[in-house]
């Protein structure tokens, strides 16, 4: 698995291809996932690779950041709205299409927070599998989706996230010591795994103490995790579990592109950024994917990541409660 996996990146680096660091351990995963490997990501690794990325989203993020925030709160409460409602009809497309239960798809299609909502559907007794399956090839279609909208809209990557420049011991100790902490967290709530370090290594930065910065190697070792971890949940027995859906969840997968594509070229003109920025705002990927996107794309940084850490805490706070009332709503019209 490593020496495929930062083989490919490398590959993909010398390419210039878009989120080559997270793209090129995916491939290899899931190539071998699929093939029948059993060998999987340990949790503690790919959350420490979860505060690495917060740690490296924190170096592109201001003071400023905050005050953005509060100026644009009805934008962003909008666009966060309407990113769940895409995803909303995206589940109940595929419920229709794959005869599918609607609070399996509806669950599968919550943007954000994979690991914990597949969790989650297991203990109420959902087919956390289909879930799972769901979850992956929705995540999978933004990253594919993502990468070929930068290198149309962009082109070669600018950048793929760390440092080449000298950091000083302490800087990558601090960052270290940070994502073991959101680690640690993450084992009694997820979403502190990156949000912890994020926090922490922005607040250095802003108060001048520390400079955080990531160097390259630790930034590939992180997203070697990350990506890895996504290849691998592609089993021969999901595949099998999944097969029969795979062309309603991918058409629905796809339809939720377009919306979220539409919403973003509204957003990019309603606030003033640049187009690949509106799409990589709205898109519902993972943050720590969409962030070595938006960092390799040259977009900005900070309007991205403010619109996305609002959707994951939205979604960790009231995914579940209205994917569970859409369900009910459409059993109670006399749907499945």
């Amino acid at each position: 698995l490593f020496p495929g996996a930062l083989g490919l990146a490398g590959l993909f680096l010398y390419l210039h291809l878009p989120a080559a660091l997270v793209l090129g351990p995916l491939v290899a995963g899931g190539v071998m996932g699929a093939n029948g490997a059993t060998i999987r990501v340990p949790k503690v690794c790919h959350q420490f690779g979860q505060g690495i990325a917060g740690c490296l989203i924190a170096q592109y993020l201001d003071a400023a950041i905050l005050g953005r925030m509060l100026d644009l709160w009805p934008t962003v409460v909008l666009f966060v709205v309407l990113t769940m409602g895409a995803a909303c009809i995206a589940g109940l497309l595929a419920a229709r299409w794959s005869g599918l239960g609607r609070q399996v798809t509806l669950w599968g299609f919550l943007p954000g927070m994979a690991g914990m909502i597949i969790a989650l559907s297991h203990e109420k007794g959902l087919d956390s599998r289909m879930v799972a399956f769901i979850q992956l090839l929705r995540l999978m279609v933004v990253i594919v989706s993502m990468v070929l909208a930068t290198m149309a809209l962009v082109g070669p990557a600018v950048s793929q996230g760390g440092s080449h420049a000298e950091t000083s011991p302490m800087a990558v100790l601090v960052c270290i010591g940070l994502a073991l902490a959101g680690a640690g967290l993450g084992r009694f709530v997820p979403i502190a795994a990156t949000f912890f370090p994020l926090a922490g290594a922005a607040a250095l930065n802003a108060h001048g103490a520390l400079h955080i910065v990531v160097p390259l190697w630790l930034a590939m070792l992180a997203y070697l995790a990350i990506g890895a971890q996504v290849g691998l949940r592609v089993t021969p027995a999901l595949i099998r579990a999944g097969v029969a859906a795979f062309v309603p969840v991918l058409g629905a997968a796809v339809i939720l592109m377009v919306l979220c594509g539409a919403a973003g070229l509204v957003l990019s003109l309603a606030t003033g950024v640049d187009l690949m920025s509106g799409l990589l705002a709205t898109v519902p990927g993972s943050v720590d994917s969409i962030a070595l996107l938006a960092i390799g794309s040259g977009s900005d940084v900070s309007f991205v990541m403010t619109m996305q850490v609002v959707r994951m805490l939205t979604v960790a706070i009231l995914g579940p409660l209205v994917a569970d009332r859409l369900a009910r709503w459409g059993t109670a019209r006399g749907g499945d």
